[in-house]
């Protein structure tokens, strides 16, 4: 039913409630399933985001330098600019929430508090090391050491930890690498993806002007590499923050391996086949782009607050705030922030891109139409972005995972709480490849697995 508000399965807000005790903050209920699992591809997702995280924001400092070093000031300082300032806005977010970790430890709000802080009352890393991180702009990278850490301790768990130490190993890893995931989706979107357009012009204006000499500078070459990374970094982030937002939600399950890989194919094509198409607007319309972005944004929210509205109880501002933040990631990439079926929502972002995209490459006005290999590039994004619809279309037809929704919960048994019984080893389940608990089904009245500052 189109119009219809629905629930945000991106952003889980606490609903209020009233308590006898004043110090006691509300706090909503996530889902741990009843089979605790950790892969070893869990733990490739943390080191891979980390790797991906420094590689990317070191590669457009990097970039940043060559141009200062070049007397391309302007462009040196575009692309400094664009990946320091979201930077230290993401930053200054982890320091918050670091430091809000151990201000409700200190405070004992919460007697079950997983912050920065053991269950001992020794810290998880000291403020100095908190505060060096962030200095030097990798704090996000706290969250997914932390989730790496608690991933790892409940992996190589042996028959002698206590059942409650394994499940506290897994309720840590889940709360990181919530905090991580959401950090690094909003690093993608305020740096990574207009990084994106501002080093894929650079590099394709210049890209042009050497065509003729036969060689490249070798910075070229670096930028290429960069813009790479960052296409990655976009795709992926988007991977994870979906898998992280199923391994906590109430009525989910969570994403298998395969199906990460299908998902980051279809996002990596789509992306790129997009990012050029801005790029070739970029080029052809220069400064007047913004008027078609600003286009884009009219068509982009008319179809998002239509397929897409949400619903917040005493929240509405919290409803327009995601719907615009909603509409700026579609410039990008469809994403969808509401429960529901996603067909329809996918069918019109998409139809929005083919049509930009079909647009520059069949008019191909100048310079696009002196372009080299533009008769390859013209043909090429098209044939890319089918793929990856392509893709989208298998993964939605044959792998999505709400296909297996009903054998979960039949034979798992999964309960929408975390037990507090103990918990044991399912019989026939442990390999080499992945370490699995069950718990009983017996639920915990509350658990604290949302930030209380967002």
């Amino acid at each position: 039913m189109r119009l219809k508000k629905h629930e945000s399965k991106f952003l889980l807000i606490p609903k209020s409630q009233d308590h006898e005790d004043a110090g006691i903050i509300p706090v909503c209920t996530d889902r741990i399933p009843s089979v605790l699992i950790v892969r070893w591809f869990d733990l490739f997702c943390f080191g891979f985001a980390m790797c991906s995280y420094v590689l990317d924001f070191f590669s457009d400092i990097g970039i940043a330098i060559f141009h200062f070093l070049a007397g391309r000031h302007l462009s040196g300082a575009l692309v400094l600019t664009f990946a320091l300032l979201p930077s230290i806005i993401i930053n200054i977010i982890s320091m918050v929430w670091m430091l809000d970790d151990e201000m409700h430890w200190k405070r004992r709000a919460h007697p079950r508090r997983i912050g920065t802080f053991e269950l001992n009352g020794k810290r998880f890393i000291s403020l100095g090391k908190m505060i060096a991180l962030c200095l030097f702009q990798m704090g996000p990278l706290f969250w997914y050491y932390k989730a790496f850490y608690y991933g790892w301790m409940f992996f190589k768990s042996e028959k002698d930890n206590t059942d409650g130490e394994k499940k506290m190993f897994f309720i840590k890893m889940v709360e990181a690498e919530r905090d991580a995931t959401f950090l690094r989706f909003f690093e993608a979107y305020l740096e990574s993806a207009p990084q994106l357009i501002i080093q894929g012009s650079i590099a394709a204006n210049y890209f042009q002007n050497y065509y003729l000499s036969g060689s490249y500078p070798y910075w070229l070459y670096f930028q290429a590499a960069s813009l790479t990374l960052s296409i990655i970094s976009i795709s992926w982030s988007v991977v994870v923050q979906n898998r992280s937002l199923r391994m906590v939600s109430e009525n989910k399950v969570n994403i298998w391996p395969h199906e990460a890989v299908l998902q980051f194919c279809w996002r990596f094509l789509t992306i790129s086949s997009r990012i050029i198409t801005l790029v070739a607007y970029v080029l052809v319309f220069g400064i007047y782009m913004i008027p078609l972005i600003c286009a884009h944004l009219i068509v982009t929210f008319a179809h998002v607050i239509f397929l897409q509205a949400l619903h917040y109880e005493s929240h509405t501002h919290m409803e327009i705030l995601l719907l615009f933040i909603n509409t700026i990631i579609h410039i990008f990439t469809p994403f969808n922030m509401a429960d529901g079926q996603t067909r329809y929502r996918h069918l019109a972002a998409y139809t929005v891109e083919f049509l930009e995209m079909i647009t520059i490459f069949i008019w191909l006005p100048s310079p696009l139409d002196t372009f080299p290999f533009i008769d390859k590039v013209r043909y090429g994004v098209p044939i890319a972005f089918t793929i990856g619809i392509f893709i989208m279309m298998i993964y939605y037809q044959f792998f999505h995972p709400n296909r297996r929704q009903h054998v979960n919960d039949t034979e798992t048994n999964e309960s929408p709480l975390i037990s507090i019984k103990t918990f044991e080893k399912v019989d026939n389940v442990e390999d080499s490849s992945e370490k699995t608990v069950k718990i009983d089904d017996e639920p915990v009245s509350e658990c604290d697995f949302v930030k209380t500052s967002t």
